[in-house]
């Protein structure tokens, strides 16, 4: 493994492991701030995948994406690539409603609530779960585990 490899996918590890104990202290300032330290490295995780991967090539991206998706289910597509591309502008954009607007944010529609959540946790179980290989899936359960245990219905309130 390349030291470009290690740092890539310590990124993508270490904004996971940030965005699960954002929502963990969600109804605090520091929860706030672990967000954006997640999305931050989720980002620098884009970038050096392409720089170390795919020679800042989107089309290679697609390619790979492809035959990663492929190898796993059998359905040749980059569809994927693309489904990251909306997962980092919806934890922007997560990121920055709860920066401005923080009570609106907190407090907003349990409809809007459970699609995000629903779309995060489909990105988390796929990218830490699904697509890895065996040491790291077992860390991919386990914050999968602790997202869906500070999700669970009524533990907001009990923070508060």
């Amino acid at each position: 493994m390349t030291t470009g490899d290690l740092l890539t996918r310590l990124a993508i590890w270490l904004a996971l492991s940030l965005y699960v104990s954002s929502q963990a202290a969600r109804l605090s300032r520091t929860g706030r701030w672990l967000s954006a330290a997640g999305f931050v490295l989720f980002a620098a995780h884009v970038v050096l995948a392409f720089a170390v991967h795919y020679g800042w090539s989107h089309g290679t991206a697609l390619r790979e994406t492809a035959a990663q998706t492929e190898a796993l289910t059998g359905v040749r597509t980059g569809s994927g690539l693309y489904v990251n591309y909306l997962f980092g502008l919806t934890w922007l954009a997560e990121l920055c409603w709860w920066t401005r607007a923080e009570t609106s944010y907190l407090n907003r529609p349990g409809w809007v609530e459970l699609t995000v959540r629903a779309f995060f946790l489909f990105m988390i179980v796929n990218g830490a779960v699904v697509f890895v290989g065996e040491p790291q899936r077992w860390l991919g359960i386990a914050l999968v585990g602790i997202l869906v245990y500070a999700w669970r219905p009524g533990a907001a309130a009990r923070r508060s």
